[in-house]
């Protein structure tokens, strides 16, 4: 296999001397710590904080000029080049207007108008400027926009920011870098409904006379409107770059907002920047639109770290364990004697290898009865694998607490795995779940893909925006974190949190409800103890690592980790995970290898090994010399 170039300074991301602000919670009492997890998408307005309270110095280097007749930034030069053509559309400037109505008959609001009315709403804007902790100075500036709704019905008005600034701003190409999912170079059908078939690739894009659609989230979250986009973005940050000039602006937006970024090439002949999205107002509320406009001279990486630091809230302080270990292991419930033996005994056959491979998490998958119906504390022994030609296993409560006991006394953690959508219709709760289906198109509810050992019936794709479905699951962890007490909940496939439901009960897109389940699923987990973590998984896919603490999925393919785009720097995925561990599991553990241990040196993050899918050697059934490379290998990382 191809070996990885040598580390560049493109992946020095965690060493820019970031640091997440947090919100203590030491307090015991399971119940407020639910709550403060469910509310964290609210408290986002306050993270940015005055650049006086940040302790930021002066820096020459970048200059910004306040509009004379009001308190906002009309522009910003870089080692004395402004940023803006003469004539050009503003700094950050605002614009609001009723779905309903013309583009022309938008209201903008710039330096020499700060608010206005508009029909029945009242709309403001105002800028901010911090400190981005890059050692820049004050090189970031905030934009919101505020829109209150006066009338006494609910109002559909589309907000939007616009900036116009740019390293050469005399030129309309734009080399830009955009953390792009990588549903794009595999062609993901599960993201047909998002237009996956036109899904951009490389997340190096050069805008010459054309014009850009990305979007964060579902394009549908962020205008109703429109279903498919061919930019999906990990987290909503586009970092313009204008070679010769080694200057870059980034624009980026809150985390938990659906949004789409439009470049275009306005009357003025200058290339600009649109961000905003549609919103309904209802009676006498108010929304907000926020934006950062980040000028730096660093690689996209810092452009990412600014967004975590300023653009995402982190409720929780970091768990130490989960970044002191590189090692994940994932069972199957596989046999001990391999592919074609009966299954139940490989977890137990692999366990006293767990010191020598430095596995420091161990996951138990398969053990359930029915993917979807995990555990009931009235049901203490059941079968499992009933779809294996094998036969099915004998599982119970007894055996998973044991392996969970056994796997500590190695040193390592346990954690109990879970799906996001996935209902075997062979399990005795389908009758009542079935109509948490998500839906298609057609009008028919959608099967899910997967045809396993441990499938009985037939598999069908739930919607997290269905609140029946999202409250099984959530009683479904409480059992799980109650009854057996791991260390985690490693929650599988939690791309399926994006996309569209036709259901008529809960149709529409799916993210919003995702971001809540994630916020609620986390704080669940950390109710049970400080030190107990919540993963998500396919980080290469969608964002929702930012509502986890970590990410453990698994990429271990030829057509996502083997891809070159996959490892391209700054590697993509960290947009969204930012400095949270990545500890990968890995079902092809042994033919990839090489890739695993080339990704893992690149970006610190950590590599899986496993038994019972794909691969059925397991640890303890390795050859004697590729035991010994895999474990002189990890060694390495550690």
């Amino acid at each position: 296999m191809a070996k990885m170039a040598p580390q560049s300074e493109a992946h020095n991301y965690r060493e820019l001397g970031r640091g997440h602000p947090v919100i203590s919670t030491t307090c015991s009492r399971r119940d407020m710590l639910i709550t403060m997890g469910s509310a964290a998408g609210s408290l986002l307005a306050g993270l940015s904080l005055p650049t006086d309270l940040l302790g930021g110095g002066v820096n020459d280097r970048i200059r910004w000029q306040r509009s004379s007749s009001s308190a906002l930034f009309e522009s910003v030069a870089c080692d004395g080049v402004p940023l803006l053509a003469p004539g050009a559309n503003g700094l950050l400037d605002g614009s609001c207007r009723l779905v309903a109505e013309a583009d022309s008959q938008a209201t903008r609001l710039t330096a020499s108008q700060t608010s206005a009315l508009h029909g029945p709403l009242q709309v403001q804007l105002k800028h901010h400027l911090h400190n981005s902790g890059l050692g820049q100075g004050d090189d970031l500036l905030r934009a919101r926009l505020t829109l209150h709704n006066r009338s006494d019905t609910r109002q559909q008005v589309e907000l939007t920011l616009v900036t116009a600034a740019q390293p050469v701003p005399s030129s309309t190409r734009q080399a830009i870098y955009l953390p792009l999912s990588s549903a794009g170079f595999d062609q993901d059908k599960r993201f047909h409904s998002l237009g996956s078939q036109e899904f951009l690739k490389d997340c190096r894009q050069t805008l010459e006379e054309n014009e850009l659609d990305c979007h964060y989230l579902e394009p549908q979250a962020s205008y109703p409107d429109q279903r498919t986009t061919k930019a999906l973005l990990l987290a909503p940050v586009v970092d313009i770059g204008q070679p010769p000039s080694a200057w870059r602006v980034a624009v980026f937006t809150q985390s938990d907002q659906a949004v789409r970024f439009r470049s275009l090439i306005g009357n003025d002949g200058c290339r600009g920047w649109q961000i905003g999205r549609v919103v309904t107002v209802e009676p006498r509320k108010s929304v907000e639109l926020s934006c950062w406009l980040l000028v730096h001279h660093h690689d996209t990486s810092a452009a990412w770290q600014a967004f975590h630091q300023h653009a995402h809230l982190e409720p929780y302080p970091p768990i130490e364990w989960i970044t002191n270990f590189r090692v994940h292991y994932y069972d199957f419930l596989s046999s001990a004697t391999g592919r074609d033996g009966h299954r139940g005994g490989g977890y137990e056959a692999d366990l006293p290898h767990f010191r020598d491979f430095h596995v420091g998490l161990a996951t138990q998958h398969g053990y359930y009865s029915s993917l979807g119906d995990y555990l009931h504390p009235d049901r203490k022994v059941w079968r499992a694998m009933r779809g294996d030609k094998q036969g099915p296993v004998a599982m119970s409560i007894h055996t998973m607490k044991n392996r969970i006991a056994a796997t500590r006394s190695t040193g390592a953690k346990a954690a109990v795995y879970m799906h996001l959508t996935l209902l075997d219709d062979a399990s005795e709760l389908f009758p009542q779940l079935e109509s948490g289906r998500r839906f298609g198109p057609n009008g028919q509810p959608i099967r899910f893909p997967w045809n396993g050992p441990d499938v009985k019936g037939s598999c069908w794709w739930m919607s997290i925006g269905s609140p029946q479905w999202r409250d099984h699951l959530l009683q479904q962890a409480r059992w799980i974190m109650e009854i057996l007490q791991p260390d985690a909940i490693c929650m599988d496939e939690t791309f399926a949190g994006i996309g569209y439901d036709e259901s008529p009960e809960h149709a529409g897109p799916l993210s919003p409800h995702a971001i809540r389940f994630f916020q609620e699923m986390r704080a669940l987990v950390r109710s049970f103890g400080e030190e107990k973590a919540f993963f998500t998984s396919d980080c290469s896919k969608t964002g929702f690592s930012l509502w986890a603490d970590g990410d453990v999925g698994d990429h271990a393919y030829p057509n996502s980790l083997a891809n070159p785009l996959y490892r391209q720097e700054p590697v993509r995925y960290l947009a969204a995970l930012g400095d949270k561990p990545w500890r990968p599991c890995a079902w092809h553990f042994r033919r990839m290898w090489d890739h695993q241990m080339a990704l893992a040196r690149q970006v610190g993050a950590g590599v899986g090994v496993s038994n019972g899918w794909l691969e059925y050697a397991g640890l303890h059934g390795l050859p004697n010399k590729e035991r010994a490379n895999i474990i002189r290998d990890i060694e390495s990382l550690l």
